[in-house]
Order: structure tokens, then sequence, then C-alpha cells
């Protein structure tokens, strides 16, 4: 993975942990899992699509509910008084232009996201599984490759973002840090002009707020996959009203296919799919036969080997 200078320096700047942890994902060819029920697991390999539901309807919610009102909370303290005057010192009045564009898009951000959720997989558990995990999302586990994750392109206008878990005072070290680089590079960003610092900030802003999330947390590791179709949209998303837990909502089904000419890069089912793992379940060999069938249909090679049990037991009562 290779950033434009463009792009690193603004990450640099304004992104530090997001860029820290985006370039060791693809230093360390790190992999990722979507941890789920079998059910929906099913329908993922087998009409090769991945859901992106409305952040209002899902636990993200009050995920972004929390980063917004961890930014109202920072940025109104010492240190946000310190990264406004280290900005305004750039170009008078930036902070203002930078917080009426925040207040048109708030309502935006919380009601028009689409996301869906994956985690950083962990080699040691290629044979079990993370069981906090299993408690919370279901009882498989899709580990797939990197890959489309980190190809660096805006042409899917889907994108994805490593979760920050920062408390109110994590999020003010990680804003000393940021206002300590907007210092060093002032020049730099005077060569920008106003309305590019401006979408810098709004765009560090925005990020902050749909991807932060309480440091209790952490153990998830994870990245959220968004999409945003009020701002662009993407020739491989598709619409279609459902009804999920009694409401009806609208989704968007991104096609999984190996289709660069539209940003998608080795995302088709028997690329992206590593390996498949069983949680505990009372029925593990069944489970595991569908799977490999499903997988063999689609042409997967050796389909066998890329579907293991979890080894850790499952506990009735």
């Amino acid at each position: 993975m290779e950033f434009d200078e463009i792009t690193l320096k603004f990450k640099q700047i304004f992104q530090p942990k997001i860029v820290d942890e985006v370039m060791a994902v693809a230093a360390q060819q790190k992999r990722f899992v979507y941890y789920t029920s079998a059910d929906t697991a099913i329908k993922i390999i087998r009409n090769q699509e991945l859901w992106f539901r409305n952040a209002s309807v899902m636990n993200d919610y009050s995920e972004i509910l929390y980063g917004l009102n961890l930014i109202v909370a920072v940025f109104n303290g010492p240190e946000g008084a310190r990264f406004r005057e280290a900005v305004d010192d750039i170009f008078p009045d930036t902070i203002k232009q930078a917080d009426e564009l925040l207040s048109g898009w708030r309502h935006d951000w919380q009601f028009e996201t689409y996301i869906a959720c994956v985690s950083v997989h962990d080699p040691k558990e290629d044979k079990r599984g993370r069981l906090s995990m299993w408690r919370a999302y279901g009882d498989t586990a899709l580990v797939v490759n990197n890959t489309p994750m980190i190809a660096i392109t805006d042409l899917l206008a889907v994108f994805s973002i490593p979760v920050l878990y920062l408390s109110e005072e994590g999020l003010t070290e990680h804003l000393s840090q940021i206002t300590n680089a907007i210092l060093i590079n002032r020049r730099y960003l005077l060569g920008l002009g106003q309305q590019t610092l401006v979408a810098y900030i709004h765009d560090m802003l925005f990020r902050f707020a749909i991807a932060t999330k309480h440091p209790g947390f952490e153990e998830e590791k994870e990245w959220r996959l968004y999409y945003r179709p009020t701002e662009r949209t993407s020739p491989s998303m598709t619409a279609e009203t459902v009804v999920m837990g009694n409401v009806p909502q609208l989704v968007y089904k991104l096609r999984l296919a190996d289709e660069p000419e539209n940003g998608l890069h080795g995302a088709d089912i028997p690329s992206l799919i590593d390996r498949i793992i069983i949680g505990p379940t009372q029925f593990p060999y069944v489970t595991y036969k569908a799977f490999v069938g499903v997988l063999e249909g689609l042409g997967v090679e050796g389909a066998a080997e890329k579907v293991v049990v979890s080894d850790i037991p499952l506990r009735v009562g």
C-alpha cells in the first residue's frame, strides 16, 4: 500500500493513529474477520454480497453519537482551544468555517451513513476464533484477505477505516498530537489555501464521529466499511428495501467481485475467503459440511481445508 504524497501528508498530520494502523495492516499482511450468524454467512457467500445497514438502526448509531459527543467535549476544552488557535493562526476564521460546515453535515452523518463492520484477525485465533466475539455476534466467522481493504482507490466510493478506542482523555492526547503536527507544518498548510484546510478539518472530524468507540470495546479491533450515497454513489452497490427485526429499512448491497475498473480488488469469494471458522455450536459437523458445500458450489479450491471447527467447547446451560 502506498499513499500518494499529498494524501500521506494529510493523514500524517490529521489522522496519525489511523495511518499507522493502515500501514501496519498492509506491511504485516493482516487478515480481517466478520463474525455473524451461520444464516447470514451462508447468504453472504451464496449471494456474493455484503450488506451495509444504516447506522441509525444498529448499535453503531449510539457509537456515532459517542464520537460526536466526544468531539464536543474535547474541542470545547483547553486542548481544543490550542487546536483552534493553531489553525486560525494559519488562516483567520478557519475554525468558524469548519464549525459551520460541521453544523450542516451533522444530521447527514448520523442518518445517511451505511456501514459494515469487520475486525482485525489474530493468527492465534485461526483454530478457535475469539470467544468474546462468538458471544456478541454469532456462531460463524468469515476470515478474509486484506486486498479489498487496503486498495487505495475512490472509484468504489466505499471506504474502510480502523476504529479508534478513545476516552475523553485519549482524544485530548490525540488532538494534542495533531495540533503539534499543525504547528510543525504551518508553512505547508498555508500553501494549500484556506478551503483545503477547512476540508481537512471537516474530514478529520467526520472520521472521529463515525469511527470512535469507548476503550472498553478495544479487544474487538474493529474496522468500519462505510458508504455515504448522499455524497457519492458506487457502481457496485445495489439499494433494496428489506424488513429486518420488523423494521422496514433501506440497505445497500456491495457486490463481492474482482472488478478493478470499479475499485473492487480481489473481492470475489474464491480470492476473498481465507477460512471459515465454525464457532461453538450444537451441530458442528452438519454446519461444517454445509459451508464446504457452498464454497465448492462457487468453485473454491480446497474448500474442505478452508472450513474449520472452533476447538472452544459449547457451553450448555
